[in-house]
């Protein structure tokens, strides 16, 4: 079997738009793409509105305070593109150390000549994404004719329409928001979110291929301790989510203050909601720790009966002290070693994830929201808080 190069153990590499960004060497610029995504969604959306009037005045909602549309298009799609290599090395990593070091034989063969092969075209083939691309589009469409939109308008004026709300037209401005900004936000989005659950595919594939768990390994976890890191990655994507629905929040709480306990219950939901999608797929691997586990105790408690009983055979006998040491028939320090290979076995976790694994997940989902806290308090408020919270 020829060697294998580290593009083979990527899941993401791969589909119509990668070829171009590589064809035009910008494959590995993940800030230029950003800078030209932002180009494309927002800068002219600045000089429609300007020429219209309403990039800061003219209308109730003028562009520029509209502070949804910005955390979608200036702060989340940057992330969405910015992520890209973050979650490439995290997950091709992964992918290489559960190939080589956790299989063997045909089941290696197979994961790295059908499986694998298999799962990045079905993450980001060509026909994934025209399939996503006219999902999105699919969708726009609907919105179009079911006249959505024009129910946004609400009852105040906006940059995004004309004239007074009755009439529902949409200006210059909210065509290219509603047909080509904020679609290119959703394929991104969708995007990583058909990524993630193939991800989830493969691990539920890596579960059933028969993994070389090692009962005994320091991680606790059978040596899968690993498969946090590609899950930390991932939950940059969940951080998108989140600097979307704090755009949406802070509209909210700026028109009514009431509006906090409703705010509260859908930051909490969301971050719980992420943890548990993010969790999800290492539960696939529970039933193999399990045996693991049984197993090895199984073997080192038939071990540890052999030793003990050669130990007080030998060292508990009626022979001088001196002669035991010179013979050594049985080092003590085998015994401690024992004893703390044991230890370690009766402290391996049946779910490879540990509580301050999902705390760091936890607050890496829960930062995007911070600004909602300074919105509704002042800032001597929330440091009065945190203060009182410490002590």
């Amino acid at each position: 079997m020829k060697e294998q190069t580290s593009e083979e153990y990527s899941l993401i590499e791969g589909g119509l738009f990668r070829k171009v960004q590589m064809k035009l060497g910008v494959q590995n610029h993940q800030g230029a793409l950003a800078i030209a995504g932002i180009c494309l969604a927002w800068i002219p959306l600045v000089i429609i509105t300007f020429l219209d009037g309403t990039l800061y005045e003219g209308v109730s909602l003028p562009f520029l305070k509209d502070i949804a549309f910005h955390a979608r298009l200036l702060i989340a799609l940057p992330v969405l593109i910015i992520i890209r290599n973050v979650i490439d090395i995290k997950t091709t990593a992964v992918i290489h150390y559960m190939t080589n070091s956790l299989l063997e034989g045909e089941a290696r063969q197979k994961m790295i000549e059908k499986t694998l092969p298999w799962m990045r075209k079905l993450a980001c083939g060509s026909f994934t994404e025209a399939v996503l691309l006219l999902i999105v589009v699919g969708s726009v469409m609907g919105l179009v004719q079911s006249g959505a939109y024009g129910g946004l308008q609400e009852d105040a004026t906006s940059w995004k329409f004309l004239g007074m709300p009755e009439q529902n037209m949409m200006s210059l401005a909210g065509k290219w928001a509603f047909f080509i900004s904020v679609p290119f936000f959703q394929f991104l989005l969708l995007q990583w979110i058909w990524r993630y659950i193939v991800w989830m595919m493969l691990l539920f594939r890596f579960s059933k291929a028969g993994l070389k768990l090692l009962p005994t390994h320091a991680d606790r976890s059978g040596g899968l301790s690993i498969l946090i890191f590609a899950q930390r990655s991932f939950s940059f994507v969940f951080v998108a989510g989140s600097l979307v629905i704090t755009g949406q929040l802070l509209v909210y709480i700026m028109s009514s203050h009431e509006a906090i306990m409703m705010i509260q219950g859908v930051v909490i939901g969301y971050i719980i909601l992420s943890i548990v999608v993010l969790v999800l797929p290492l539960l696939f691997f529970i039933g193999r720790l399990v045996k693991v586990k049984q197993k090895g105790l199984l073997h080192l408690s038939q071990l540890g009966a052999e030793m003990s009983g050669r130990f007080e055979q030998d060292w508990l006998s009626s022979k001088p002290f001196d002669q035991r040491v010179e013979e050594r028939i049985v080092d003590p320090s085998m015994a401690y070693d024992y004893a703390s290979m044991f230890d370690t076995l009766q402290q391996l976790r049946v779910i490879p994830v540990t509580a301050r694994d999902l705390i760091s997940i936890g607050v890496t989902v829960a930062l995007p929201f911070i600004p909602i806290l300074f919105v509704y308090f002042s800032a001597a408020e929330v440091f009065q808080k945190i203060i009182g919270l410490l002590l």
